[in-house]
């Protein structure tokens, strides 16, 4: 299943998803880069950012293996 077999709504709601995650990964990294977050930290911080994503996008239907995408 890909964004274009989802409903409009589930398709906003992930790219809304998508975008917090990057702008936390985006703020996560500048702190680690400036000094203000250990590196250990950051990484967790990344971590746990990575799978509430994965776990939005299993809740909206996207496969989390490709190979389950049916075929068109």
């Amino acid at each position: 299943m890909t964004l274009k077999a989802l409903s409009p709504l589930a398709t906003t709601y992930f790219q809304a998803q998508l975008r917090q995650f990057a702008q936390r990964v985006s703020i996560t990294c500048a702190l680690e880069t400036g000094g203000k977050l250990a590196p250990e930290v950051a990484f967790r911080q990344l971590e746990t950012l990575w799978q509430a994503l994965e776990q939005e996008a299993v809740a909206v239907g996207i496969p989390d293996d490709p190979s389950e995408e049916p075929l068109p």
